[in-house]
This record gives C-alpha cells, structure tokens and sequence, in this order.
C-alpha cells in the first residue's frame, strides 16, 4: 500500500479503501511514506479497541483523519471523549495520553495517521 508515487517515469497508484483483509483478528497498521520528519500510516480497525489500562503516549505530534467508519477516542486527563466519524481529524500532541475506546463493528475504520516531529525537535 502506497499513495501515488512517480519514480523512474512510473507513476503508481494505490487506493486507501483497497486491499483490505476481511479478517482482521488485530488493527492493521501501515506505513505508506517514511522520512525522517514524517511518517504517513494507514490503520484499519474493526470493532477493535486499545487494551484496558494501555495509553499511547508518543513522542511526535500525530494528525488524524478517518477516512471510513466510527471511533471514539479517550484521553488520561480531563479532556471529553472525541466521537470520530468519517470525514474528521483530530490533532494529537505529542505525549497526549490517549487511547481508543472504541470502532464501528459491522464495518472498517479506516485512518490516515501522519506523524512529524513537536516543534522542539526538528
């Protein structure tokens, strides 16, 4: 999986809703570009949800965008749950304790996760 790319007069394109496992038994994380001041990733989830007690707590800035479905998201502090559905983003700073409560069952979550450095470290 891979957005457009142009390389050696070739141009590749790959569809975000495509390729798809019916099955998903965990979340299915790709990376579609990588350098070494962002990384753009593909998560598919199906009725799937953070463990209990687990948090991501990351070291780089995060901006999200559903591309399909529903989630909800909830974070260690006092901030509300954010109820997600496709077509909206949300951005997550780095070290934003956060993890997911929850994603549509009957359907794929599809979202498209870029990740960039906090300002103090570019």
């Amino acid at each position: 999986m891979a957005l457009t790319v142009c390389q050696d007069g070739v141009v590749n394109v790959q569809d975000l809703l495509a390729d798809i496992p019916e099955n998903l038994p965990e979340e299915l994380f790709q990376n579609l570009l990588v350098s070494s001041h962002l990384r753009v990733e593909r998560i598919v989830s199906r009725g799937h949800q953070t463990p209990a007690g687990d948090w991501y707590d990351q070291d780089e800035n995060e901006w999200v965008l559903l591309i399909q479905g529903e989630a909800e998201l909830v974070f260690d502090d006092s901030r509300p749950p954010v109820h997600l559905k496709a077509g909206q983003s949300v951005f997550l700073p780095a070290h934003c304790r956060h993890r997911v409560n929850w994603t549509a069952e009957g359907e794929h979550t599809i979202w498209l996760a870029i990740f960039f450095p906090a300002e103090n470290e570019i």
